[in-house]
């Protein structure tokens, strides 16, 4: 029968609960978890919270995440400080820091590697997210316009830059954002930078998208 998890935070709930079958012997090293439809009916909670808990016990240290085969326990007990502790206790400064760091990166490998299917994926969200700006509708401009900065994080071709900057994103980067809006007007205020990043990674021009994603953060 399915546990029925009423909290605010159903990931953080769920994480909690893995963490402890982890370290109470129900699961062993190099063992794999339950699949996430498992997960969801044990937990009766939706795919969206597992994937979460999954990434918070990642972030940990305590499993590992192989695409396509599955999850696997590879710590009985957490070897790391989670990014939601460490982005909590962080400056501002030092956030802004980290996102620019990995934008540079992320936009220049984008530029290089990205495909043709990467590009209509970028496009789709960008026009979304601008459609969305014009009805000045603020949760779907969010989440387009996070979906927007993922896939061209997915276009970089490296898995590990990829995985870092999703975390990241769904810890800081969407109160970074709402807060932007809420303080600079606007949801258009950076169409025309995206439109330009978007047009720099289509021609391939590495050097063009970092001086793109530099206006961004400057703006």
């Amino acid at each position: 029968m399915a546990r029925i998890i009423e909290r605010t935070s159903l990931s953080e709930v769920v994480a909690q609960h893995l963490q402890s079958q982890i370290q109470s012997g129900a699961y062993q090293l190099e063992q794999q978890l339950p699949s996430e439809h498992e997960l969801t009916r044990e937990f009766g909670v939706g795919r969206s919270s597992i994937r979460e808990a999954i990434r918070k016990l990642e972030n940990s240290g305590m499993v590992r995440v192989q695409q396509g085969l599955g999850t696997f326990v590879v710590a009985l007990s957490p070897v790391r400080e989670s990014f939601s502790k460490l982005f909590g206790a962080a400056e501002d400064r030092d956030i802004a820091e980290v996102r620019e760091v990995l934008e540079i990166k992320i936009v220049e490998k984008a530029a290089q590697f990205r495909t043709e299917e990467d590009i209509r994926t970028i496009k789709a969200n960008l026009e979304k997210r601008n459609k969305a700006a014009d009805l000045n509708k603020l949760q779907p401009w969010l989440e387009a316009d996070i979906a927007f900065h993922l896939s061209i994080a997915t276009a970089s071709k490296n898995p590990v830059l990829a995985n870092l900057y999703k975390t990241f994103a769904e810890q800081q980067l969407k109160k970074s954002i709402k807060k932007n809006y809420s303080e600079k007007g606007s949801m258009h205020r950076l169409t025309e930078l995206h439109t330009r990043l978007l047009d720099a990674i289509i021609k391939k021009q590495p050097a063009k998208a970092i001086e793109t994603v530099k206006a961004m953060r400057n703006s």
